[in-house]
Formats: C-alpha cells, sequence, structure tokens
C-alpha cells in the first residue's frame, strides 16, 4: 500500500515567503543605520543634521484650549501625550547615543525575525514537532524578554539624560513610560507554544515507538 505524501499547506508557503521579505526589508533597515553610523563618524552632515527622534515619556500642555460642542464650549487640556522630538543642528556626538540604542534594537529585532524564518522553513518542509523548532520557539521567547528589558532601560537612561534636560515653554515634561507589556505577553505565548510542540514530540516519539 502506497502512502500518499503529505501536501503543504499553501499558509505555511505563504507564510515562509513573508518572513523572507520581512527579513530581507529589516536586514537593509539595519544596513541602512550602520551606514549612517560611519556618517556620523566621518562627520558628513558638519553641523546641518536634523535629527527627529520619538520623545521618551509623556507630556503635559500647560494651557487649556477649547472645544466646540453643542450650543456651547468646554475647556480642554492635553495631557500624557506622546510626542517627537527636533533636535536642530543636532550635535553629532548627541546623533551618535541614539544610533548606537537603536544598533541594539536592530540586532534584537533581526535576531528574532531571521530565527522565526528558519522555523518557518522546517514547518513548510514538513518539520513541526522537532527539538529544532522547540529550541527556536524558545529562543524567541528569551529574546524578547531580553528586547523588553533593554527597551525599558534604554528608555529610562535616555530620559534622565536628554528628556529630563529639556525645558520648552508651556509644555510640561512627564516621567510616564510605555511599559510595551505586548512584548512580554508575545514571549509567554511562545514559551507556552514551544511546551505543547515538545508535548507533541512526545506524542510523536511514543506512536513510532508502538509501530
Amino acid at each position: 500500500m502506497i502512502m500518499e505524501e503529505k501536501k503543504t499547506p499553501l499558509s505555511f508557503h505563504v507564510i515562509y515567503w513573508i518572513m523572507n521579505i520581512i527579513t530581507g526589508l529589516f536586514a537593509l533597515v539595519c544596513a541602512g543605520v550602520i551606514v549612517f553610523y560611519v556618517m556620523l563618524w566621518t562627520d558628513f552632515f558638519g553641523d546641518n543634521l536634523q535629527l527627529n527622534v520619538d520623545l521618551p515619556g509623556q507630556v503635559n500642555y500647560i494651557e487649556a484650549g477649547t472645544m466646540q460642542y453643542g450650543d456651547g464650549e468646554i475647556s480642554v487640556e492635553l495631557v500624557d501625550a506622546s510626542t517627537k522630538i527636533h533636535f536642530i543642528n543636532t550635535p553629532p556626538s548627541l546623533a551618535r547615543n541614539f544610533v548606537y540604542i537603536l544598533m541594539g534594537v536592530c540586532t534584537f529585532i533581526f535576531f528574532i525575525l531571521w530565527t522565526f524564518r528558519q522555523f518557518a522553513a522546517n514547518v513548510r518542509s514538513g518539520e513541526v514537532f522537532t527539538i529544532s523548532n522547540i529550541l527556536m520557539l524558545q529562543n524567541i521567547s528569551y529574546a524578547l524578554v531580553g528586547f523588553w528589558v533593554y527597551v525599558i532601560i534604554a528608555r529610562r537612561v535616555t530620559y534622565y539624560l536628554v528628556t529630563a534636560r529639556i525645558d520648552i515653554q508651556n509644555v510640561e515634561i512627564a516621567s510616564e513610560f510605555n511599559s510595551y507589556p505586548w512584548i512580554l505577553l508575545a514571549a509567554l505565548f511562545l514559551w507556552v507554544l514551544s511546551h505543547i510542540f515538545l508535548r507533541g514530540l512526545k506524542l510523536t516519539e511514543e506512536q513510532d515507538l508502538t509501530i
């Protein structure tokens, strides 16, 4: 009796190629960051660098405004707002500090994308419940936790070295930070998923032994 070969679902092929595209594009982004870093060290921009970055922390606008509602007006004010900051004629040394942080972010994200791409390639080829896939899921989970710690520390350090020193009229700098809980939830999900795969591997091995 000839056993029919199981065909890989189309969705696995789609996920694999999407991961190839995303990983490739992000590799170009990382290469761009490295080129930008080299240009900073060679003083390519001179005194004309205009850096725009997300401001660590949140801001409160001291002045209140009004909003038309019905036949009257309501007093309103902007609080806990997220914004970007423009460093006019940015000193290269300040820009390099932000690039250092960005290079760390790129390292974590590229590792996560590359590992998940390898995982998708294994599943696409029919290798599902394997120790290699389990280790990949666990490595991605640990990398996400490390990435979360890195981001929290980087934003705290940036806040105290940059944001806390900023003085803008009618704007109050708050110290609230986004804790990015979704990163930890994603890490937890993948860690649990790796244990599900481990259970699947044991069941597969038990079935092979009973044949």
